[in-house]
């Protein structure tokens, strides 16, 4: 009896689990959305359009040509409507069209789109769009969004805490209680995924540099632009005591490299995301490069503090 008395107290009182740091999430209404957004930017000829994540999405035709003449021409509309408005917009920057991504994001599949304040016309788009999406693209994107999804989960699970505990410790800040969302849908944006300061964060499934530790980097760094405004701050007041401007691409020259190390310390030869697409060599970032090896690296393996780390990289910029 006492023993089943000190149980009962031991689990009353003992502490809960900590949560996932991520929860994936993956609906209908946000596949559609994004691929139109691909589809309307390729219409509308955007450099960004031959990018690799979403050079795909226009050949991304299987089963179309079965469907009826008024199917292909609503869904043709469909592009057009896109091309016109909402492909013209940032995905990232736009506010307008990040308030329309996240409400189709957290819409039930089988919602009607009433309710979610959209435009009449947009929600009337995605309304005749929805059957063709449903019958030719769906079943496809939707099983590489799983497939990505349980990738992307299984990995999480086996080294995500370690790397959040990392990246938090790094950057002296804490994660939120709850995980962070994360949709998937088969095609995104020209970066095959992005974050926005509203908390929303969306990763392409068919692209494959969101796959693997390379995936686990993107969560990474996805998560880290969450305190854009907070590490804005930091390094603006380090700058003030150093006498130096903060450049425009240290925030996050910081991001690239810190997840990139901290994955690469789990994973063994591991090319980070922006050594392996030559990131580095872009006009803003090289110059932080080598700064970065010199000062930020030491911090990141534990000697120093944030503050000296990012003032020496400051001072030291030519």
């Amino acid at each position: 009896m006492l023993f089943a008395l000190l149980l009962a107290l031991s689990a009353h009182t003992a502490s809960p689990l900590a949560p996932d740091p991520f929860a994936f999430r993956i609906g209908f209404w946000n596949n559609l959305h994004h691929f139109l957004y691909v589809l309307g930017r390729s219409h509308n000829g955007e450099p960004d359009a031959r990018r690799r994540a979403v050079a795909n999405a226009p050949a991304d035709v299987d089963g179309l040509s079965a469907r009826s003449a008024a199917e292909r021409a609503a869904w043709d509309e469909a592009i057009r409507f896109y091309a016109n408005r909402l492909s013209k917009k940032d995905a990232v920057f736009d506010s307008d069209l990040v308030r329309v991504t996240r409400a189709l994001a957290a819409a039930p599949d089988a919602s009607d789109l009433s309710g979610l304040g959209l435009d009449p016309q947009l929600a009337a788009t995605l309304q005749n769009a929805a059957p063709i999406y449903r019958a030719v693209w769906w079943p496809r994107h939707q099983r590489a969004d799983s497939a990505r999804r349980d990738e992307l989960q299984a990995l999480a699970e086996q080294h995500g805490d370690a790397m959040v505990k990392r990246l938090t410790t790094i950057y002296r800040t804490t994660w939120p209680s709850q995980p962070r969302t994360i949709d998937l849908a088969a095609y995104t944006n020209w970066a095959g995924a992005y974050s926005t300061d509203a908390g929303l964060i969306v990763v392409a499934s068919t692209d494959v540099d969101q796959s693997g530790a390379l995936g686990l980097e993107t969560l990474l760094h996805e998560s880290s632009h969450q305190w854009d405004d907070e590490i804005a701050g930091r390094l603006s007041a380090i700058a003030a005591n150093v006498g130096r401007p903060v450049p425009d691409d240290l925030s996050h020259a910081l991001i690239f490299y810190t997840s990139g190390e901290i994955v690469g310390e789990s994973f063994r030869d591991y090319v980070p995301y922006a050594v392996k697409n030559g990131l580095w060599n872009h006009s803003g970032l090289r110059p932080l490069k080598p700064l970065l090896d010199q000062y930020w690296r030491p911090y990141i393996r534990g000697a120093g503090t944030f503050e000296d780390a990012i003032a020496q990289v400051l001072t030291h910029l030519a």
